[in-house]
This record gives structure tokens, C-alpha cells and sequence, in this order.
């Protein structure tokens, strides 16, 4: 029996598409770009994804975007990346190969009703974030580049940059829906009550925080590291959920997610934090709600994978790869007072 569909959710996260071939990205390389060179798949839940190697060792990441992603909203991420570039040379980001008709991207019919975005990029080399040696140093450099990617970005505009995406945080009232659609357990009153919180405790804030197009998608597995030197950030890849929201809401993903093999789940989120606010101060209503924006967060990631893998069983084992430690630490963080925690984050960054 098909499931329903919840309200308000991105076409990207429920568009069943056929993956393309490698084969395939070997002919776009070459026709498109004037590339030779081998394709290898590359693990994904939605896109097609390729590392291109020519014989000479060049590596480029071809990303053919699932059809469910309007092709504006792509735009928007091609363009950050190229915005970013210019506004910050040494930020480590993947640079935008151009078509041989000089194009940054371009669609292609697949089939009938099938027409997909396709992007080159460089590939970032290094070891992801989540197979390293997490640190209190590696951890406060992730806040400083996060800070950075922000400044970057906060002359950036887009027609595409007010879209709804259902992994912005402000929109988390809508996954009521999805929470409805899972399995009955002692988890979902969980969620749902965090979903209430927000709505109590953050929604009537919202439109008084500073905002601008933000990465949104921080977490280990967009970071690459230094495999010879962990502590040092060498790449911050896939913008694929690029949105305007709150300062606030982006640095929170980013914390949330550097809390996964911490010991003090409070303690690495702080140690990210000082990183960021040494290069970008937080002001006193974005540390008022900090933490349960965290923890709000945290609710969100479990809600949408779980939701997800229902929806998509035959990958259901890649949604879920990290959600059994997405719920230890949401767990170890629901625990803590707010006002505990506030306190604790505000005197580490000298408040």
C-alpha cells in the first residue's frame, strides 16, 4: 500500500528517479566538457553522483541532480559556489568547471518528462570529517570556517533563495505530518513534543533573527579534513540544501552535528561555537535560543531519516547510517536543562 505523502515536503525527498551510469557520466564528461576520463559512482540518497578521473589524475565530482529539484533552486546552489569563490579565494570549496559552451550547468533530457540539472566541480580531496579523530582543535576550526562560509555568503541574493526546503528549520512545523506517518513508539511522543517546543519557544522569534542564504548542511560528512593533519579543515562540499534562514538555525545544524562521537555532547557544541563566534560574534537573542535550536535540530534529522527509509526501504540502510547515534545524543541533550545549558554556552563565549 503506498504511504501517504505529509504536507509541505520537497519534491527531491519523494521523486523516485533511476540513478544514471557510470557509462552515462563518461559520455557527459567527454561531450559536455571535453573530458576523458573514468566514472565512479558515489554513494547518495537523491542525485547521480560521479568521481571523474582522467589518466593523468584529475578528479572531478559530476553531480546529475534528481529531477525532483526545480532547476532554479540548483541554480542557486551553482551560483553560491561561483559567489563564494569570488568573494573568498581561499575558502575551500569545490570550484565550478564551465561546459565547452561556456556554461556553469546545463539540463538534460534523460527521458520523457526526465530533465535533470548537471554540474562539474573540482573534487575535494582529503578524509571526511566522520572517519577522523574528532578534536576539541578540529571541532573550534569547524565553527571558524562555518563563520567564514557565512561572511562569504551574506551579500549573496537569489530568486530561488526564499524556497521551501524542508530541512530549514523554520519550516520543522511542517514534519508534524511525516512524525504522524511512523511507526507507533515511545520515540514519537519524544519528537513530537520537541516539535511543540519550538512552536512555543522559538517560532515567535523567528522573524526578529538576522538571516541570509546559508550553507544549512554542515555535518561530517560535508567537511573534509586533512587525512595528515585532522584539526585542518581542507573542504566544505554539497550546498544541496541551501536556503535564507536564521544565522541562528545554520550555525545550530553545524553544532548539532559535531556532537555525534563527542563524550560531553555539550561541551563539543561549545567547542565548535568559540570557533565560530571568534570570527563571527553571535548576539545575545541568537545565544537565548541556541541550544534548543540544537536539540530541535537534532529532532529533525531523526524525523526525516526515519521517515524516509519508510518511504525508501531498498535504501533504507543509507538513511539510516547515522540515526542509532542521532538518537544516544539527542537523548543526552533533551536531558539537560535549557537554562543550564544557556548558561554554560554564554560563559564560554564570555557573555
Amino acid at each position: 500500500m503506498a504511504l501517504p505523502q505529509a504536507a509541505s515536503i520537497n519534491a527531491a525527498l519523494t521523486a523516485r528517479s533511476e540513478l544514471l551510469s557510470e557509462a552515462a557520466a563518461v559520455r557527459i564528461a567527454r561531450d559536455y566538457y571535453g573530458i576523458s576520463a573514468e566514472a565512479h559512482r558515489l554513494s547518495g540518497e537523491k542525485d547521480s553522483n560521479f568521481r571523474v578521473e582522467t589518466p593523468a589524475g584529475e578528479e572531478y565530482l559530476l553531480k546529475v541532480v534528481n529531477p525532483g529539484e526545480a532547476p532554479i533552486v540548483t541554480n542557486l546552489h551553482t551560483l553560491a559556489l561561483m559567489h563564494v569563490a569570488d568573494r573568498d579565494p581561499g575558502m575551500p570549496i569545490q570550484r565550478v568547471l564551465k561546459t565547452l559552451d561556456g556554461l556553469p550547468e546545463f539540463q538534460m533530457a534523460v527521458a520523457e518528462d526526465d530533465v535533470r540539472t548537471v554540474r562539474l566541480v573540482t573534487f575535494s580531496k582529503g578524509l571526511l570529517q566522520r572517519k577522523s579523530k574528532q578534536t576539541p582543535t578540529q571541532r573550534g576550526n569547524i565553527g571558524a570556517m562555518l563563520a567564514r562560509l557565512q561572511i562569504a555568503l551574506q551579500d549573496f541574493t537569489h530568486p530561488a533563495e526564499d524556497h521551501f526546503s524542508t530541512w530549514d528549520l523554520k519550516n520543522v512545523l511542517s514534519l508534524t505530518a511525516m512524525v504522524d506517518d511512523l511507526p507507533a513508539s515511545d520515540g514519537r511522543e519524544e519528537l513530537y513534543a520537541w516539535l511543540a517546543r519550538y512552536e512555543s519557544d522559538i517560532q515567535p522569534h523567528v522573524a526578529s533573527l538576522r538571516a541570509q542564504l546559508a550553507h544549512n548542511d554542515l555535518n561530517s560528512d560535508n567537511i573534509i579534513v586533512d587525512p595528515h593533519d585532522t584539526d585542518r579543515v581542507t573542504g566544505i562540499i554539497d550546498f544541496g540544501d541551501m536556503v535564507k534562514t536564521p544565522v541562528l538555525f545554520d550555525v545550530a545544524v553545524a553544532a548539532a552535528y559535531q556532537l555525534t562521537e563527542a563524550h560531553d555532547p555539550l561541551q563539543a557544541a561549545i567547542e565548535f561555537l568559540q570557533g565560530f563566534d571568534a570570527v563571527r560574534l553571535l548576539r545575545a537573542d541568537e545565544i537565548d535560543l541556541l541550544f534548543r535550536s540544537i536539540v530541535v535540530r537534532m529532532a529533525m534529522r531523526i524525523i526525516i531519516t526515519e521517515w524516509r527509509a519508510v518511504r525508501f526501504p531498498e535504501n533504507r540502510q543509507y538513511i539510516l547510517r547515522n540515526t542509532p547515534q542521532a538518537w544516544r545524543q539527542f537523548h543526552r541533550l533533551a536531558d539537560i536543562a535549557n537554562e543550564q545549558a544557556t548558561s554554560a554556552i554564554a560563559a564560554a563565549l564570555n557573555r
